[in-house]
């Protein structure tokens, strides 16, 4: 199944709408292939639906208001390109940072590659030491 342009941004808006925002899987998982390389950090992992569920899980956990705003969405031919702010309150543990409430609000941008109408691989970038300054200030 070949998608078009539009079927690709709305695959990537419910992937952050329905997904992220509210944990809600079931629409976007036909979308998924059964494993979906994510290139994070340089590193090239192999994962799937749930694997992408539990990373939710462990952002919410430190998170719990969570919530991804998309900016804008491109696409063409089979790749798509999306640009996010991402908010939240720092409620839990995160990456040994004890929870300090701050509010953290940070761009992100992320790729995506679809072979046979299926996102095959995955590639983020978002401004994590902003993030970790922001969670920085509020402690001291």
């Amino acid at each position: 199944m070949t998608l078009d342009t539009q079927a690709m941004k709305q695959i990537v808006r419910d992937i952050f709408e329905q997904g992220w925002n509210r944990q809600q899987f079931d629409q976007f998982a036909p979308y998924l292939a059964d494993t979906v390389i994510f290139n994070y950090r340089g590193a090239r992992q192999p994962t799937n639906l749930e694997g992408l569920k539990g990373l939710v899980a462990f952002w919410r956990s430190a998170f719990p208001d969570l919530r991804f705003e998309v900016i804008d969405v491109i696409a063409e031919q089979n790749l798509a390109a999306v640009n996010l702010l991402l908010t939240g309150t720092q409620l839990g543990p995160w990456q040994g940072i004890e929870p300090t409430g701050a509010v953290i609000s940070v761009e992100e941008m992320m790729f995506m590659r679809f072979a046979d109408g299926r996102i095959v691989e995955l590639w983020e970038v978002f401004d994590e030491a902003t993030m970790l300054k922001q969670l920085d200030d509020s402690s001291g």
